[in-house]
C-alpha cells in the first residue's frame, strides 16, 4: 500500500484556542506600544499640521514669533508722537481746597514731588522711538516765585529754593527721562522701565503708555517706592501738529488730601532747532543761573549717565533679546487623525502579527513532520527493496504507539513514541503543532485513518530520513571490527539499494582473492547511492 493522500486538515480546538491566544497577547502589546507611542509623541508635536491642532500664533500675535516688535509698527499713533514737543501747563484749582497749583509751594528734600517753589509753565520733550525701545528726555523750566511766597516763614525741614539761585530771583530747570520697550502683548504698548532726573531713578515695572487709536493714548505712571502717581490723556489736534491732555498727580498714603494738583497741558510739535531756541530763550526768561541749565543740547541717549540703562538692562524686557511667556506649546493630535493612525496601526499590526503567527505555525508544522518522519523511520522495519510503508508496517507501527490498545492515540502516547526516540527530543510547541494537524477532526484523539493521513505528508521527510539512516549504516558497516560483519551488512545494503542503483556487490565480495577489488567496487557504491538518494 502506498501513502495515502491526505485530506484537508485542520486544527484542533486546542489548537485554535492557543493560537488565538498568542494572538491576542501580542497584538494587545503591539497596539498598546503604538498608542503609547503615539501618544508620547503628542505631546512634542508641531502644530499646524494636518493631523494637529491649529498654532496659537495664527489667531493671537503674542504666540506669533515672526510678528513685529517694532513700536511704530505695531501701532501708527507713534510715528506721530516722535518728534520734539513744547509743553504749555494750564494748572486747575484743587476741588476740595481751591488752591491754584499754579502757585509755587515749599520743597521737602526728604519727600519728593510734594512741592516745587516755583511756578510752573513750560515743559520741553524729545521723544525718540528706535525699533522696539523708547526714549523721552525731558527738560522742565521753572519761573522764579513770586515776592509774597518768598517773604512767607520756611517749615522746618522745607525749602523754598532749589539749586543755586534765591526765592523770587532766579528760576530753575531739572531734567526727566522716561525710558521703555515695546511689549511682549504686541499691541502698540510701551512698558518703561526706568524713570531719571525729576522723577527719580526709580524702575517703573507698572507704568506705560498705550496708544488707544490712531489719535489717542494713555498714559499712566506708578513710583512705588514713594507712592507717586500720575495719569494723562491726550488726543492729536490741528492736523496732529497738536496734543490736548489732561494730567493728574497724586501721593498714596498722603493724608487728608493725596491729589497734587491737575493740570491741562497743550503739547506743540516742533523742529529740533525750534525745540533748542525755545529753551535757550525760556532760561532766559525764566532767569535761570547757568549752572542750574540743562544742556538739551548735548543729549545723547539719556540725561542721567549713571542712571540710563544698560544692554543688559534693556534685554530685561526688550522683546528682541528677551524671552516672550508667550510660547507656542506643542500641538496635540486631532482625534480624527489619531483614529486613523490607531486603526491603521492596528492593521497593520494584525496583519504582522497574523502573518508571522502562519510562518511560526508553518515552521512548527514543518519541523514536527520531519521529526515524526525520523522517529518512525527509525522504529519501522521495510520489505527490503522497497521504500514505501506497506499497510501493514502502517499498522504495525500505529499499534506500537497505541500502547493503551484502545484503536485510537491519545497526545500521551504520540508524546512518548516522539520522545523516545534516540535522534534527540521533541519541543513541546513543536509536538503541539504535530498533534494538531494530525488530530484533523479535533476529536482530541488519532485513529488510524487520520495517522495514514498525516504519514502521506510525510512521504518526502520519511524517505530522506531513512536513506540517511542507510547511508550513515553502510559507513559504520565498513568500519566494524570483523570481515564477517561487513560482508553481512554490506548484502543488506546492496539489496535495500537494488530498486535505484544499477550496480550491485557480489555475495563473494569479501573473498580474500578479491578483498581489494571489493573494498574499490563498494567506494563506488557508496558514492554513487549518495548522488541518487540526493537527485530523488
Amino acid at each position: 500500500m502506498s501513502f495515502l493522500v491526505a485530506p484537508k486538515t485542520c486544527q484542533s480546538k486546542k489548537g485554535q484556542i492557543l493560537a488565538s491566544t498568542i494572538m491576542g497577547s501580542m497584538i494587545k502589546r503591539l497596539v498598546g506600544i503604538l498608542l503609547v507611542s503615539l501618544f508620547a509623541r503628542a505631546s512634542g508635536t508641531d502644530c499646524g499640521k494636518w493631523f494637529s491642532s491649529d498654532c496659537l500664533a495664527d489667531s493671537d500675535k503674542r504666540y506669533d514669533k515672526g510678528y513685529t516688535n517694532d513700536i511704530k509698527e505695531q501701532q501708527s499713533f507713534w510715528k506721530q508722537y516722535e518728534g520734539y514737543w513744547i509743553n504749555e501747563f494750564f494748572q486747575v484749582n484743587n476741588p476740595i481746597t481751591g488752591k491754584d497749583f499754579t502757585q509755587p509751594s515749599f520743597s521737602n528734600p526728604k519727600m519728593p514731588y510734594t512741592g516745587i517753589p516755583y511756578k510752573l509753565r513750560r515743559a520741553f520733550y524729545n521723544e525718540s522711538i528706535v525699533g522696539s525701545r523708547y526714549y523721552s528726555n525731558r527738560v522742565y523750566i521753572y519761573p522764579p516765585a513770586d515776592e509774597i511766597f518768598c517773604n512767607q516763614t520756611i517749615p522746618e525741614g522745607f525749602l523754598n529754593v532749589i539749586g543755586n539761585g534765591q526765592c523770587g530771583v532766579n528760576g530753575y530747570s531739572e531734567d526727566a527721562g522716561v525710558y521703555g520697550t515695546s511689549s511682549y502683548e504686541k499691541d502698540g504698548r510701551i512698558q518703561f522701565l526706568r524713570s531719571t532726573g525729576k522723577y527719580g531713578a526709580n524702575a517703573n515695572p507698572n507704568s506705560n503708555m498705550t496708544a488707544v487709536d490712531e489719535l489717542t493714548y494713555f498714559f499712566a505712571s506708578t513710583i512705588e517706592a514713594t507712592g507717586f502717581v500720575n495719569v494723562f490723556t491726550g488726543t492729536f489736534l490741528n492736523n496732529l501738529t497738536q496734543i490736548s491732555g489732561t494730567q493728574s498727580s497724586f501721593v498714596q498714603g498722603l493724608p487728608n488730601n493725596p491729589i497734587l494738583n491737575t493740570q491741562v497741558i497743550l503739547m506743540t510739535k516742533v523742529t529740533k532747532e525750534e525745540w533748542l531756541a525755545a529753551i535757550e530763550q525760556e532760561y532766559e526768561s525764566a532767569n535761570v543761573l547757568p549752572e542750574d541749565r540743562i544742556d538739551a543740547a548735548g543729549i545723547q541717549g539719556c540725561f542721567s549717565g549713571d542712571a540710563c540703562l544698560t544692554e543688559e538692562e534693556w534685554c530685561t524686557a526688550d522683546p528682541e533679546c528677551s524671552s516672550s511667556p508667550y510660547q507656542e506649546p506643542d500641538g496635540t493630535l486631532k482625534a480624527g487623525p489619531i483614529v486613523g493612525i490607531v486603526l491603521a496601526g492596528v492593521v497593520v499590526a494584525v496583519a504582522l502579527i497574523v502573518a508571522y503567527f502562519e510562518h511560526k505555525i508553518r515552521q512548527l508544522r514543518k519541523q514536527a513532520r520531519h521529526d515524526f518522519a525520523r522517529r518512525v523511520a527509525q522504529s519501522v522495519t521495510l520489505t527490503p527493496g522497497s521504500r514505501q510503508l506497506s499497510p501493514e508496517a502502517l499498522a504495525a507501527e500505529f499499534k506500537k504507539i497505541d500502547q493503551d490498545k484502545n484503536g485510537t492515540i491519545s497526545n500521551e502516547e504520540l508524546w512518548e513514541f516522539v520522545s523516545s526516540g534516540k535522534l534527540g527530543e521533541m519541543t513541546r510547541p513543536e509536538f503541539d503543532a504535530l498533534y494538531a494537524v494530525m488530530d484533523a477532526d479535533g476529536n482530541g484523539t488519532v485513529d488510524f485513518l487520520e495517522f495514514c493521513a498525516y504519514m502521506s505528508l510525510c512521504k518526502a521527510d520519511f524517505n530522506e530520513a531513512k536513506d540517511r539512516m542507510s547511508i550513515r549504516q553502510v559507513r559504520a558497516s565498513f568500519l566494524a571490527p570483523t570481515e564477517a560483519s561487513r560482508s553481512s551488512f554490506a548484502e543488506q545494503t546492496a539489496q535495500r539499494y537494488s530498486s535505484r542503483v544499477s550496480m550491485k556487490v557480489p555475495s563473494n565480495i569479501v573473498e580474500e582473492d578479491d578483498k581489494e577489488e571489493a573494498d574499490e567496487q563498494n567506494e563506488d557504491q557508496d558514492i554513487e547511492g549518495k548522488g541518487s538518494a540526493r537527485q530523488e
